[in-house]
C-alpha cells in the first residue's frame, strides 16, 4: 500500500468516522442504534465481513426507531465504512479490482459529482468569485447523518455515493474472502423474514388497505421483500436438507409482499424464480432472444399505455396503476427533453416534476418520483449519466449472469444473483433506490455478486475510449456551469421560503425551510430582519447563519415565540447587479400538509416576518 492510498483512506475514514461520532452524540439517535453503530465499528475492524453483514441486516429497521430527520440506515452504512478505511493495516482488497464493473462505476459516480457541481456553481449567481469555494464547503457542510442538507441535490449525492461505497467494499470483501455471499443473503433473508413477521404481528387484520411495518414506501418494501424471497426460494428448490427453515420464511415473505400490495414485487418474484430456472437448465439466450425479449417487454408498456382508458373508475385497479405509469413515462421524457445532455440535476426530478407532468398527475400528487428509477438516472443525469448507470447494471448482471452459468450448483451465489434481478426489476416501476433501508441491503448483494466478475477485462479499446468521452463531457458539464455563473446577469428569484401567511391580527409572514436564499442590490447598507422561533421542543438553541455574497456575516440564536429584530450591515463587493443572501438554520421540523390527493410533510424551520434592504445614500 502507498503513501498515497494510506493517506486517502485516513482522510476519508476519519471523515466518515467525524460524522458517525455526531450521530452518535446526538440525541435525535436512538440508543440502540447507537450501540448497533458501535457495534459494526468493532465488528468490521476485528472482521471486515461481519460488518458487512450487521449492515445489510440491520439497514432495514433503520426507521423503526427513529424518525426524519435522522437517518440511521445510513449511520450503519458509514459506521462500517469508516472502520474499513480506517484499519490501514489491512488492505482493501488483496484481489485485483474487477475492471469491467469499476470502470462504468467510477465514471457514473463522477457524474453524481460533475452534476451537483454544476448545480451548485452554475446556481451561485450573486456570490463573489472569492467567496466561491466556501460557498461549496458550506453547501456539504453540515452532518448527512443527523440533519442532511436540506437541498436534495446534496442529501442525493450523499445517499448514492455512500450506497457505490458499500459496493465496492462488498465487492473487495467478497473477492477475499469466499464465505461473503453466503453471510450477506442469509443475513439479507432473516432480517426481510423477521420484519415480514412483525409485520403480521403489529397488523393482525387487514382490510384491503397497503402496509409495511419498516418504513412507508410500500413498493420500496415490496422490492426488499422480492429481494429476500428470490434467495430463500433460491436455497428451498436447489437444497432440500434447508426446507424447513426456507419454506416458512417464503410464507412469512409472502404475506409480507402481499400486505403492500406491490405488484412489482409479484413481476420480480417470478422473474427471479425464471432466473433461477434458467441458471438450473443452463440456459443461455443469444443475441435474438435479448432482443425479442426487450421487444416484448417495451411493446407491452406502450401497450399498455395506449390502451388503458385514460381515467380508470377503479381506485387502485391494476388499469390505473399502468395508466398512471405511462404518464410517469410521459413526464419523464418531457424532463429528459428539456436537458438532453446534462439532465435537470441529481435529484433534483420530485422538485421539478410538476412543470412536466400531465394534468391528471398532477392533481393527484403535486410533486412525484418517476416511478421508474432508471428512467429518472436519465431524466437527472442526462444521457451521459443515464447510460453510463445502464453501463454498470448491465456489467455487474452480465459477469453474474455469466457465472451462475459456470457454477450451477454454486446455489449461495446464484440465490443472491437471482434476488438481485428481481430487485432490479422493481426499478422499472418503482424506485427503491431512493430509499436507504431498501437501497443499502442491494447495494451489498449487487457489490457480493459483481466479485464474480474478472479482475482485468478482454483487451478491447472500447471502453476505455467511452471512459475518455465520458469524462470529457462531464468536464464540459461543470465547465458549462461555471460559465453560466460568471455570466450571470438576471436576478434569480427566491428559494427556501413557504407561502405567505396571514395571522388572525393581520399580519404576515412566512415560513423558511433550514436554508432560504435571497438577493439585494449592489451597495453598502443594511439587510434588516425580523424573524421568531416556533415554540417546538428542540433539543438545543435555534441559530440562524446568515451569508452576503457567499461571505459569513452574522450568526444569531433565534429565541422561541419572540420576534427579534436586527441590522446586519452589507459591504460593497465591487460586483455589479445584486449579491446573494443564504439563510441557513441548524434545525428543522415537518409539517403534515394537502399535496394533490394526498397528505405529505414540508419542512419548516423559523417563522420570517421581515426582510428589508436598507441601501445608505
Amino acid at each position: 500500500m502507498t503513501t498515497a492510498t494510506r493517506t486517502l483512506r485516513l482522510i476519508a475514514g476519519a471523515a466518515l468516522g467525524a460524522c458517525v461520532a455526531g450521530a452518535v452524540a446526538a440525541p435525535v439517535i436512538p440508543v440502540l442504534w447507537k450501540g448497533a453503530a458501535v457495534v459494526i465499528v468493532a465488528a468490521t475492524a476485528w472482521q471486515p465481513l461481519w460488518g458487512l453483514a450487521l449492515v445489510t441486516a440491520l439497514a432495514p429497521a433503520g426507521s423503526l426507531l427513529s424518525a426524519a430527520p435522522a437517518r440511521s440506515a445510513e449511520l450503519f452504512a458509514w459506521s462500517f465504512l469508516a472502520a474499513w478505511l480506517l484499519c490501514i493495516w489491512r488492505p482493501l482488497s488483496i484481489s485485483r479490482w474487477p475492471r469491467a464493473v469499476i470502470l462504468p462505476l467510477t465514471l457514473y459516480a463522477g457524474a453524481l459529482v460533475a452534476s451537483w457541481l454544476s448545480l451548485t456553481v452554475g446556481g451561485a449567481a450573486g456570490v463573489i468569485p472569492s467567496a466561491l469555494p466556501r460557498f461549496l464547503a458550506t453547501a456539504l457542510n453540515g452532518n448527512h447523518l443527523i440533519v442532511s442538507s436540506p437541498e436534495p441535490e446534496t442529501w442525493t449525492l450523499f445517499q448514492t455515493l455512500g450506497g457505490i461505497a458499500v459496493f465496492l467494499a462488498a465487492t473487495a470483501i467478497s473477492r477475499d474472502e469466499s464465505r461473503t455471499v453466503q453471510w450477506v443473503g442469509w443475513s439479507l433473508a432473516v432480517s426481510a423474514t423477521t420484519l415480514a413477521a412483525a409485520t403480521l404481528v403489529v397488523v393482525p387484520d387487514i382490510q384491503g388497505d397497503r402496509f409495511s411495518l419498516p418504513f412507508a414506501d410500500v413498493n420500496a418494501a415490496g422490492s426488499l421483500y422480492a429481494l429476500a424471497a428470490v434467495v430463500a426460494l433460491g436455497h428451498a428448490w436447489l437444497r432440500p436438507g434447508m426446507r424447513l427453515i426456507t419454506v416458512p420464511m417464503l410464507g412469512l415473505l409472502a404475506a409480507a409482499i402481499w400486505l403492500t400490495g406491490s405488484r412489482s414485487a409479484y413481476l420480480a418474484v417470478i422473474a427471479g424464480a425464471a432466473v433461477l430456472t434458467a441458471v438450473w437448465k443452463q440456459w443461455q439466450p443469444t443475441r435474438r432472444h435479448l432482443l425479442v425479449g426487450a421487444v416484448v417487454f417495451v411493446t407491452a408498456i406502450i401497450l399498455a399505455g395506449t390502451f388503458v382508458a385514460p381515467r380508470s373508475t377503479a381506485e387502485g385497479s391494476a388499469e390505473q396503476s399502468a395508466n398512471l405509469r405511462s404518464q410517469f413515462l410521459v413526464t419523464t421524457a418531457h424532463m429528459f427533453a428539456s436537458a438532453p445532455a446534462f439532465g435537470v440535476g441529481v435529484g433534483r426530478y420530485f422538485e421539478r416534476s410538476a412543470e412536466f407532468m400531465t394534468p391528471e398527475l398532477r392533481e393527484l400528487y403535486r410533486n412525484e418520483n418517476a416511478h421508474n428509477y432508471f428512467a429518472q438516472q436519465f431524466a437527472e443525469l442526462g444521457l451521459v449519466g443515464g447510460l453510463l448507470f445502464a453501463w454498470f447494471v448491465g456489467a455487474v448482471l452480465f459477469h453474474g449472469w455469466r457465472a451462475a452459468l459456470e457454477s450451477p450448483d454454486n446455489i449461495g451465489p446464484n440465490a443472491l444473483f437471482a434476488g438481485t434481478v428481481a430487485f432490479v426489476v422493481t426499478c422499472v416501476t418503482g424506485h427503491p433506490l431512493l430509499v436507504p433501508e431498501t437501497a443499502l441491503p442491494f447495494w451489498t448483494a449487487f457489490g457480493a455478486v459483481a466479485a464474480s466478475a474478472p479482475a482485468a477485462s478482454h483487451a478491447k479499446r472500447w471502453p476505455g475510449v467511452i471512459a475518455v468521452a465520458a469524462a470529457l463531457v462531464l468536464a464540459v458539464s461543470v465547465g458549462r456551469a461555471a460559465i453560466v455563473y460568471a455570466g450571470s446577469t438576471e436576478q434569480p428569484p427566491e428559494q427556501g421560503f413557504h407561502q405567505v401567511e396571514t395571522t388572525r391580527d393581520g399580519s404576515q409572514f412566512r415560513w423558511m425551510t433550514r436554508h432560504a436564499v435571497t438577493y439585494i442590490p449592489e451597495g453598502p447598507g443594511f439587510l434588516r430582519l425580523r424573524v421568531r422561533a416556533p415554540g417546538w421542543p428542540a433539543p438545543g438553541p435555534i441559530v440562524l447563519d446568515t451569508f452576503i455574497a457567499g461571505e459569513p456575516v452574522n450568526s444569531r440564536v433565534i429565541p422561541a415565540d419572540e420576534s427579534t429584530t436586527w441590522d446586519i450591515p452589507g459591504r460593497a463587493t465591487g460586483r455589479r447587479g445584486f449579491r446573494r443572501v443564504d439563510f441557513r438554520v441548524n434545525q428543522e421540523w415537518f409539517e403534515e400538509i394537502r399535496l394533490g390527493r394526498r397528505t405529505a410533510r414540508r419542512p419548516v424551520s423559523i417563522i420570517v416576518e421581515q426582510i428589508t434592504w436598507i441601501p445608505l445614500r
